[in-house]
C-alpha cells in the first residue's frame, strides 16, 4: 500500500481510536497517529520555529494531552528527525499534508506493528473501494496475515464497533463491510449503482443534488434536507455518499455539503485532505465571501486572495482576519499577527500550509461559490470546525438504532455495481 495511503487510514483510524476507553491491540496504530495529527498541527510548508506556549494551543486544539501524550509524541517525532526540541520551544522541518502522512507510515512501521494492527488498515482499504462480504474478505485477511481463526473474528469484532469500518447485515451469520470513504474514488460508478437502487423519485431528487454540488463549490445543509427530504437525506448520507462540514460560532452550528470527490479532481482526494484541512479552509473563506460585511473585509476576489497568500504574502489588514479563522490558527494552516500595512493598522494573515491554500482554491474554482451556497452565518468568530466523518457517523448510528437494514439496498447494489 502507498504510504500516504496508509497514512491517511492511520489517521482515520487513530480518530476512531480517539473515542474509545482502552486502545487495546491498536496502541501502535494510536501513536504513530496521534504523532502524524502533532505533526500535521506544528508545521509549516516552511522549516520554521513554535514557542512551547503555541505549542501548547496546537497540541490542545489536536485533542492530545500536554501533560502524559504531548512529550512522548515530541520524543517520537525527534527519534525520525523532523523535530529539534529545546527548553524554549519546537523546530520543525518543512512539511506537507503528503509527507506527513508519509511520516505517520514511518512512525507506524518502526514500532512494530502486530498483525491485527496491520490488517485492521487493510480491512478499512478494501472496504472503502467497494462493500464487502465478511465471509469473502475473512479468509483473505487471514491468509494474508497469518492470523488465527479467533483474531479474524477479533479484528472483525474492533473494526466494527471502534468505526474502522461500518457493517449491513444481510444474514444471521454474514455482513457487508464498508466505510465513509467509498466516494472518494470511482465515484460516478457508485453513484449510478446507488441512482439504480432507489424509487424513481428519489432518483430524481438525488440526481438534483448532485448536479447542484457539482455546479457549486457546497449546497447548504437546509437546501439539501430540502431537495431530498430527511428519510433519503440520512439513507444517502450514512453510507458517505457526500460530505456533511459543520461551522460553529457562539451563536449556532451551520451545515453545509460537498461531494466526497471535491477535492481529488488532479489527485487523491483521501490523501490530500486527510486532516480536513482544505474543507475547513473552504468554509471560512465562503462565509467571508458570502456573508462578511464589506466594513469588517468581505472578500470579492478570492483568486487574488488565494494567489497572495499561496505566494508566501500577508493579507489584511481587515477586522475578519481576526474573527474568521480561529478554526485555521488553531490547526497551523494560517498564522495571525497585529501589524501594519499600507498604513492601515489590524489583524494580518499569513498562510503556513500552501499546499492546503492551493487545494482550497482548486476546489472554489470547480463550482460557483454564491450567495446561496452557504447558510446565513451570524457575524461572530467562526471557532469550531466537525468534518464529514463525525457527522456521518452520528447520522449512522441514529440510522442503525432505528433500522440495521435501512442502507441495505444500496450496499448490496454498491457490492455488485461492477466497473470498480
Amino acid at each position: 500500500m502507498d504510504k500516504k495511503v496508509q497514512g491517511s487510514w492511520l489517521i482515520h483510524h487513530t480518530n476512531k481510536l480517539q473515542n474509545v476507553t482502552n486502545q487495546g491491540d491498536y496502541q501502535n496504530t494510536f501513536v504513530a497517529g496521534k504523532a502524524g495529527i502533532l505533526l500535521s498541527a506544528i508545521s509549516e510548508t516552511n522549516q520554521s520555529v513554535i514557542t512551547n506556549e503555541k505549542l501548547n494551543v496546537l497540541a490542545n486544539a489536536s485533542n492530545i494531552n500536554t501533560a502524559f501524550e504531548l512529550p512522548k509524541l515530541l520524543e517520537v517525532l525527534k527519534e525520525q528527525e523532523l523535530i529539534d526540541v529545546s527548553s524554549s520551544g519546537v523546530g520543525v522541518l518543512g512539511v506537507t499534508t503528503s509527507s506527513a502522512l508519509q511520516h505517520t507510515t514511518n512512525i507506524f512501521e518502526t514500532l512494530d506493528p502486530k498483525n491485527i494492527e496491520v490488517s485492521a488498515i487493510e480491512l478499512a482499504e478494501i472496504a472503502s473501494n467497494k462493500p464487502v462480504s465478511s465471509t469473502e474478505l475473512s479468509e483473505k485477511i487471514s491468509d494474508e496475515y497469518q492470523l488465527a481463526k479467533n483474531e479474524v473474528k477479533q479484528l472483525f469484532h474492533d473494526s466494527e464497533n471502534i468505526g474502522f469500518v461500518d457493517a449491513e447485515p444481510i444474514s444471521k451469520n454474514e455482513k457487508l463491510l464498508f466505510n465513509g470513504n467509498l466516494f472518494r474514488r470511482n465515484s460516478a460508478v457508485k453513484t449510478k449503482a446507488v441512482l439504480d437502487s432507489l424509487k424513481v423519485e428519489e432518483q430524481a431528487s438525488l440526481t438534483e443534488l448532485t448536479q447542484l454540488l457539482k455546479q457549486n463549490a457546497c449546497v447548504s445543509y437546509t437546501d439539501a434536507l430540502r431537495i431530498l427530504g430527511e428519510p433519503l437525506f440520512k439513507k444517502v448520507n450514512s453510507i458517505g455518499f457526500f460530505d456533511i462540514n459543520v461551522v460553529s460560532n457562539n451563536q449556532e452550528e451551520v451545515g453545509y455539503l460537498t461531494l466526497p470527490s471535491a477535492f481529488s479532481k488532479f489527485s487523491n482526494s483521501m490523501v490530500d485532505d486527510a486532516f480536513d484541512l482544505a474543507k475547513a479552509f473552504v468554509a471560512s473563506l465562503t462565509y467571508g465571501m458570502t456573508k462578511s460585511a464589506y466594513a469588517r473585509g468581505q472578500i470579492s476576489m478570492i483568486d487574488r486572495l488565494l494567489g497572495a497568500l499561496i505566494d508566501g504574502r500577508e493579507v489584511g489588514p481587515v477586522s475578519a482576519i481576526g474573527q474568521d479563522y480561529k478554526v485555521l490558527e488553531l490547526k497551523g494552516v494560517v498564522a495571525i499577527r497585529h501589524g501594519t500595512k499600507n498604513g492601515r493598522s489590524g489583524p494580518l494573515m499569513r498562510l503556513l500550509k500552501k499546499e492546503v491554500g492551493e487545494l482550497a482554491l482548486q476546489a472554489i474554482r470547480q463550482g460557483d461559490v454564491s450567495e446561496q451556497s452557504i447558510q446565513s452565518l451570524p457575524g461572530a468568530a467562526i471557532t469550531k470546525f466537525r468534518g464529514p466523518e463525525a457527522n456521518r457517523e452520528i447520522i449512522r448510528r441514529e440510522q442503525i438504532q432505528k433500522s440495521p437494514f435501512e442502507t441495505n439496498d444500496m450496499i448490496s447494489s454498491l457490492r455488485t455495481g461492477g466497473g470498480f
